[in-house]
């Protein structure tokens, strides 16, 4: 019985891990698309991402320093963060 207990908790726990690594790739799309525009600046990139998270769930990353960088033919905006670790 504890072994179901720990597997259904871990499954879980991938789970919550699973939804936060989608939720930092898709808001670093968002935030390379406002970035990426002519007049715009890596500041617009940087609140686009959080605006972006903060809408599909705030709490699912912890610790986000956003980094956008963008030279004359790319942008790149970075996502870091650790996904909660309670369940």
């Amino acid at each position: 019985m504890p072994a179901l207990l720990l597997l259904v908790l871990a499954s879980v726990h991938v789970g919550l891990w699973y939804h936060a690594r989608h939720i930092a790739s898709a808001a670093s799309e968002e935030g390379a698309r406002a970035a990426r525009l002519v007049g715009s600046t890596d500041a617009d990139g940087d609140t686009k991402a959080n605006q972006f998270i903060d809408q599909l769930g705030p709490n699912a990353i912890l610790g986000r320093p956003i980094t956008v960088t963008r030279t004359a033919t790319t942008t790149t905006v970075t996502v870091p963060g650790d996904s909660p670790a309670d369940i």
